[in-house]
């Protein structure tokens, strides 16, 4: 709808629910009801301007310093009329007692130097005390001594001695790595029988030789059931836990305590607290058998160390060391380097010491996955 300003007549267009608005042309607020502009009641006021009850201007020919302070208003706001006449010069204060204005320099201001009057002569003036900079010296005297003019001349540049570290402190050298306080772990692959270190932090690894991928995660076995479990992490099998119908299970480090009759392939120690049967040709790190368990090898064991306590029934190959305890028997044929038999401990097939034996794997070309190790 059409809105005529109130203040200045400028006809403008507007939405047909508004209820205030502006004047495009004058700038004035203005309110809206029923389709008709009314102006605002009360004093006009812009910003910090008093609008004043209009006044004889004055003729353009009087100028602006003639005017008494009278004329001007003693208000300090500034009115429209001040406003639209536009900004006045400060008026100049006479000089008191007549004494010459002198201009003062940035040095004389300071104490640094003479002051300068207004014809340009310099004045030399007495102080009764110091003045500021009076003592300053040269660029070249404060260049002596310096960093710089020391690097310059090549000359030995003194540097402060260090603070005094705590007793505690080791040089970042002198500590130790956390490689060597974090050891990995030695695992061996499923496919080719390469052996590789991996970190103990990993979950799982690839053979640098073949690129099989070789799982590090552990497991616990709590249950008796038939399953077929890869991995080069440790497998525990608990007192109510077992592994039955020739099931297969590789690992690094396992602890049986439940039954077992399953092919093992193991890279760690094999440690066994409860009887049963491990088909397959065993190749361990260490080999422990406790009392009163009886484990069956029917195709032998190969082992780099071992401690047998209880009834072994297979042969044993042993590349290191063989402990037999008081209650240890070993019912098969035994090839070793070493050989510590106790009082009572039994061996019932030949036994042969050598120290030439060897129970390293051959690396392998070909791969079937239904057979393990």
């Amino acid at each position: 709808m059409d809105l005529t300003c109130p203040y200045c007549g400028h006809l403008q267009q507007e939405p047909a629910l508004v209820i205030s608005s502006f004047c495009r042309s004058c700038g004035e607020h203005f309110r809206v009801r029923r389709g008709v502009a009314i102006a605002n009641p009360g004093l006009r006021v812009s910003g910090i301007a008093e609008v004043r009850p209009p006044r004889k201007r004055r003729p353009l020919t009087q100028p602006e310093e003639n005017i008494s302070p009278a004329a001007r208003g003693t208000s300090w706001l500034v009115s429209a009329e001040d406003r639209e006449a536009g900004a006045r010069p400060l008026p100049k204060l006479a000089p008191q007692g007549g004494a010459p204005e002198t201009d003062l320099s940035a040095g004389a201001f300071f104490g640094l130097g003479a002051p300068v009057t207004s014809a340009g002569a310099a004045e030399s003036v007495e102080t009764t005390g110091p003045s500021l900079g009076h003592e300053a010296q040269s660029r070249d005297a404060l260049a002596q001594g310096s960093m710089g003019a020391l690097i310059a001349a090549g000359q030995t540049v003194v540097v402060a001695e260090k603070e005094k570290m705590p007793p505690n402190y080791a040089a970042p050298d002198d500590r130790r790595r956390r490689d060597d306080n974090m050891p990995g772990i030695r695992v061996r692959c499923f496919r080719c029988h390469h052996h590789q270190d991996v970190s103990r932090f990993a979950k799982s690894t690839q053979c640098e030789r073949c690129s099989s991928y070789i799982s590090l995660a552990n497991y616990e076995i709590k249950t008796v059931k038939s399953h077929t479990l890869r991995t080069r992490g440790d497998i525990i099998i608990t007192k109510k836990g077992g592994l039955i119908n020739h099931s297969e299970i590789a690992c690094h480090h396992l602890t049986v305590s439940g039954s077992i009759d399953a092919t093992v392939d193991c890279t760690g120690d094999a440690v066994f607290r409860h009887s049963g049967t491990v088909r397959g040709h065993l190749h361990c790190e260490k080999l422990v058998i406790e009392k009163h368990c009886e484990v069956h090898f029917p195709d032998g064991v190969m082992a780099n160390r071992a401690e047998i306590a209880g009834h072994l029934i297979g042969n044993l190959t042993c590349s290191g060391k063989v402990r037999v305890a008081r209650t240890g028997i070993v019912e098969g044929d035994l090839a070793a380097i070493d050989l510590e038999l106790r009082d009572g401990g039994r061996i019932t097939g030949g036994t042969r010491l050598d120290p030439g034996i060897t129970t390293e794997l051959a690396l392998r070309k070909g791969f079937n996955p239904t057979v393990i190790g």
